[in-house]
Formats: structure tokens, C-alpha cells, sequence
């Protein structure tokens, strides 16, 4: 299995885990666009692409990303770095951020697969209806099932990042 930092514990975060809101953690799982952000050994950003997201209550967040076509954020996690992850609404650009100190990587789970496909179906007809054709909407986040890993981590704070008046705000806790 792989590893890296363990996630921390609700007591271990200075400042406690952040809570998403329900909405939110919905929005996460609806066939989203995921950017995934950390920074490598000298500091340089490195960013990634996520495949879908599932997130356990409010807390434990797996990003789920294609492990060959991340390799550098995946070494970065490994590292010890931040992770930083934004889910941004093909339809609507209805999007958040969530921040963690570290996080981990772990195995794609059999039960990933099925949701995974209902996620990224969603993203399709998103993109399709923004006028992609289905052949660019199903290329945007490309995967093999051999190769899903997952970034889990509890979020420290969380974000607001829908273009407008109170982009980047951080939701109180």
C-alpha cells in the first residue's frame, strides 16, 4: 500500500479540523473539475488533476487521481508537503477549496469504481452542456482503473472560490 504522512487526528491539527458544509460535500461528489496543489521539495508548486472525490461525513476527504499522470504531486504528498484541493462546477463555477498540513496516499478501493463512473458521467454532461463535444468532455479527466490512487486528508480550513464578490473567503468555523 503506499504511504506517506499520516493524516492527523482532530487533536493533532493546531487549530482542529475545519467543518464543509453539507452543500458543499455534496457539491465535491457531483461530478466536479479537481485541482489538486502542494509543493515539491524546493518549494516549487506542483499541481494535479483529480477524477472524483469521496468524502467520509465532513471530515476525511480521498481525491481520487490517475497515479501516472501525477507522479510529481504524488512525491510532494509523500514528501510531507501541504495539499490543497479546489472542485469547481463545470455548469455553474460554483467552487471551493479545502487546505490540509499533509495528507496520504492510498489504494483506489473497489467500491471507488462505480462511483467514480457516476462522478465523472456527471462531469461529461456538465462539460457537453457547456458545448464540449462527448468525445472532449470524457478526455478532460482520464484514468485507468490499475492506476487510481487516492489523496486523503482531513481539511484544516475551507474556502470559498466561486468567482465574485467573497471569492477566497474562509468559511468560519
Amino acid at each position: 500500500m503506499p504511504s506517506g504522512s499520516s493524516i492527523p487526528s482532530a487533536n493533532a491539527l493546531q487549530e482542529g479540523p475545519a467543518t464543509v458544509p453539507a452543500d458543499l460535500i455534496a457539491l465535491a461528489q457531483s461530478g466536479v473539475g479537481i485541482a489538486v496543489a502542494s509543493c515539491d521539495a524546493n518549494g516549487r508548486p506542483v499541481l494535479g488533476l483529480g477524477v472524483g472525490c469521496r468524502i467520509n461525513g465532513q471530515r476525511l476527504f480521498r481525491i481520487l487521481l490517475d497515479r501516472r499522470a501525477n507522479t510529481q504531486l504524488i512525491e510532494a504528498i509523500l514528501g510531507g508537503s501541504a495539499v490543497a484541493a479546489t472542485m469547481t462546477s463545470a455548469r455553474d463555477h460554483t467552487s471551493f477549496q479545502v487546505k490540509a498540513p499533509q495528507a496520504r496516499i492510498a489504494y483506489a478501493r473497489p467500491d471507488d469504481l462505480p462511483e467514480l463512473d457516476r462522478q465523472q458521467a456527471l462531469l461529461c454532461e456538465g462539460l457537453v452542456e457547456l458545448g464540449y463535444t462527448a468525445e472532449q468532455a470524457a478526455s478532460y479527466a482520464p484514468y485507468a482503473d490499475a492506476d487510481l490512487v487516492a489523496v486523503e486528508f482531513v481539511p484544516a480550513k475551507v474556502f470559498i472560490q466561486t468567482p465574485g464578490p467573497g471569492a477566497g473567503k474562509e468559511i468560519e468555523r
